[in-house]
Formats: C-alpha cells, sequence, structure tokens
C-alpha cells in the first residue's frame, strides 16, 4: 500500500483514538510517527525528529509563558474589567462590550485565553443585566474565536507556521477580519434567538475593581513592549515573549514556579507532537492524496463550504489547535492550485477556521463545557438553570452555527477578504 495512504490512515486512528481514549494526540501522533517510520524504512531517526519544530515550540512557549504570567497578575482582567464599566450604564452595549473584550485578549494571549476571560468576568455580569446566562457567553466565547487569529498571538503563530511551510506568506490580517465577521454573525443571531432585546433590567453595570498594583503596572508594561517589538518591529514573537517572561520573573512580578505552572504544557504537546505525522503524512503524499479526493468532489464554488462543513464535523471530535488545524491548513495551498478557479488560499482557510470555531460551542468541547459548567457553578444562577436542556441547547446552536458558516463560505463571504 502507499505509504502516503498508510500514514493518512494512521492519522485517522490517532485521533480516533485520542478522542475515545481521552488521549493526548500529540503523544500518540509522535509514538505514531515513529513506529510508521521505522517499520516502513522510509523514515531514518534524522528524519522522524526533524517533523518536531523546535520554532514553533519556542513560539508556543514564549508566548503562552507570557500570558500565563499576564493572566496569573490579573493586570489585563483589571483593565478589561474598568472598559466595561465605562459602558456600564447602556446595558443595551454590554453584549457588544463582551464581544470586543473577548476580542482584545484573545487576539493577545490566544483562544483559550479569551475563553477563560469570558467565563469569569460574564457571571457578575449575567447578574447585572438579567440576561440569558447561554446568550451573553455564546457572544463573548464568539468575540474569543473571532480574535484568536493574530499575528501576536499564539493560536495565530501556529497558522503563520503552517502556512509558511506552503510558501504562504502572511494572510493573518485577512482571515482576522473574516473571522470577525462570521462570529459577529453568529453572536447576532445569538442575541436574536435568546431575545436579548427584551432584557427586564436598566440599571448600572458595575464590576468589582482594584487599584492596579506596581506588580501589574509592570506587566503591562512587558505587554506593551512585547506589542511593539512584534508589530513595529517585525521581531520574532516566541523570542521576544519568552526574553519579556524572563525579565517579568527576575523582576518579582510572578515566582517562576508559578509562572511555568501556567504554561499549558498538554497543549503545546498536542500541537508540536501531531507536527510530527503531519511532517510524513506530508513527506509522503498524504496531502497530496488527501488533497485530490477533496479536489474530486468538490469545485471552486462548493470546495469553502464543505472544507467549512468537514472542519466543523472534525471539530465536534477533537481539538481545532491541536488536529484541525495541523491537519486542514497544509491542504490550503495545493487545494487552491488543484481547483482553481475564484477560490483563493486565505478564503479557504478562513472556512477552514470557521467552521471549526462554530462548532466549539458544542458541550462536548472545551467551550461548550467552561461555558454550562460556568454558569451551572454558580450559587445565583443555578437554581434556574436545567443543565439538560442547556446540553442540548447548546448542542443544537453548534450544529446550527457550522451550517450557517458552510453557507456564508458557500455564498463566497471569506472570498472578499483574502
Amino acid at each position: 500500500m502507499n505509504i502516503g495512504i498508510v500514514a493518512l490512515l494512521i492519522l485517522v486512528a490517532v485521533i480516533a483514538i485520542g478522542f475515545f481514549r481521552k488521549l493526548n494526540v500529540g503523544v500518540l501522533a509522535m509514538a505514531a510517527a515513529v513506529i510508521l517510520g521505522y517499520v516502513s524504512g522510509d523514515y531514518t531517526t534524522k528524519e522522524i525528529v526533524a517533523g518536531y519544530s523546535s520554532s514553533l515550540f519556542i513560539t508556543l512557549f514564549g508566548l503562552t509563558l507570557l500570558f500565563g504570567i499576564i493572566t496569573t497578575n490579573g493586570c489585563l482582567e483589571q483593565v478589561m474589567r474598568r472598559l466595561i464599566n465605562v459602558f456600564g450604564k447602556m446595558v443595551w452595549m454590554v453584549p457588544v462590550i463582551l464581544f470586543l473584550s473577548a476580542w482584545c485578549v484573545s487576539a493577545l494571549a490566544g483562544g483559550f485565553a479569551g475563553l477563560a476571560f469570558i467565563c469569569g468576568i460574564t457571571i457578575p455580569v449575567i447578574h447585572a443585566t438579567g440576561y440569558d446566562p447561554l446568550m451573553l457567553m455564546i457572544i463573548g466565547n464568539a468575540g474569543a474565536q473571532a480574535g484568536r487569529y493574530t499575528r501576536v498571538s499564539p493560536d495565530g503563530n501556529i497558522v503563520l507556521n503552517l502556512l509558511a511551510k506552503q510558501g504562504i506568506d502572511g494572510g493573518l490580517m485577512s482571515l482576522t477580519i473574516n473571522m470577525t465577521i462570521a462570529m459577529f454573525i453568529i453572536a447576532s443571531l445569538a442575541f436574536v434567538f435568546f431575545r436579548g432585546y427584551r432584557t427586564k433590567k436598566t440599571g448600572t453595570v458595575r464590576l468589582e475593581i482594584e487599584p492596579l498594583s506596581p506588580k501589574q503596572w509592570v506587566a503591562l508594561g512587558g505587554l506593551v513592549v512585547m506589542i511593539i517589538c512584534i508589530m513595529a518591529l517585525g521581531l520574532d514573537s516566541g523570542l521576544v515573549a519568552l526574553t519579556v517572561s524572563v525579565c517579568l520573573i527576575a523582576a518579582g512580578v510572578i515566582d517562576e514556579k508559578t509562572a511555568f505552572h501556567s504554561v499549558p504544557w498538554n497543549t503545546i504537546i498536542m500541537v508540536t507532537g501531531v507536527g510530527v505525522l503531519m511532517n510524513m503524512v506530508i513527506t509522503s503524499g498524504g496531502i497530496e492524496i488527501l488533497t485530490k479526493v477533496i479536489a474530486a468532489f468538490t469545485n471552486s464554488v462548493t470546495a469553502s463550504g464543505a472544507s467549512c462543513m468537514t472542519a466543523g464535523v472534525m471539530s465536534w471530535f477533537s481539538s481545532t489547535l491541536g488536529v484541525v488545524v495541523p491537519t486542514l491548513t497544509p491542504t490550503v495551498g495545493e487545494l487552491v492550485e488543484e481547483i482553481g478557479g475564484g477560490l483563493t488560499q486565505i478564503g479557504l482557510l478562513s472556512a477552514m477556521l470557521i467552521g471549526s470555531s462554530s462548532a466549539c460551542f458544542s458541550p462536548a468541547s472545551s467551550v461548550g463545557g467552561l461555558i454550562i459548567s460556568s454558569i451551572a457553578g454558580d450559587p445565583i444562577l443555578r437554581d434556574g438553570f436545567d443543565n439538560e436542556k442547556a446540553f442540548a441547547t447548546m448542542f443544537l446552536w453548534s450544529v446550527a452555527m457550522v451550517a450557517v458558516s458552510s453557507l456564508l463560505a458557500l455564498a463566497g463571504i471569506y472570498n472578499i477578504f483574502h
């Protein structure tokens, strides 16, 4: 059997085992790559190890370490709380402010940081406004999904790394615009579906804030320095973030043990580990085979919609960053070349990532699960909260939003900004 087909089948098996056994897909992928490489005799030890991207590891480690420090320090949350309080008298603006606040946090620190921020800050907002809990959570997390793929964020750098391997330069600005448009539509639909326009309370939203401590000011200064170095000077994001992190630890902003504990090692291992197996899939011709199969069943009109739906379905059973992004992103360049027509690289990529993000509201995913658990864990909200109904609602919402995102892809919306 063709080694490329074998590599693809092993990738599918790894994803399935990871899902059903609840194991880290990255570790499974590395083990599978070693077995495939040695058993087939087509790969040397050096070639197997070459699949592990040290540059991606440094980028993810540096950025997640810095934003772990920022998050633990609490400076960014205090800034966002002040922003929400500025508009506190306009209750109707609260959903918009939550969307934008989550967008900003996610654009800096990545999707999971945006998720954690919004789940923590939304509960007191729900108490003050009387808005439907699920509605505000969906709107806030839609904002987090919208802003996650920037030049500064860990998520954006993963995509940038995968695009660079295909000779595709940049594109994150257009991707972020497309993500924002799609997620704003999803947030707007949530506002209408949950009847946000019927909120009963008209009082002032006032979140508790504390004066910024000297350590928080130093942390904010480090964040500003990092953004300037990356956006204005064009320096490597991972190296800059790592350097700023070391400076903050040395300055006593946070102790070293706490800083390293904040790093999501499980995610880093998952993303970089899958890369080892994906390198074999690519070098063995597996991506070319996958591309030809997709191209055989689609055309320039349907490719974006089909890719969006495929990414959504994959995201119901696996991690977006750990599986969907490293599996589908490498197909973008060849798919556009194979299909042609009006299909664009960033338009197709946008469809894939938007489909995956639209599926994240499923209660089986980290986003949907954290939304439900955050509401159910609140002593005030839990009394009138039906877990079973919420579970069904979130799952159906996830399915509906994948369908909506796919229809937008079919309409060519994601090709406008490319």
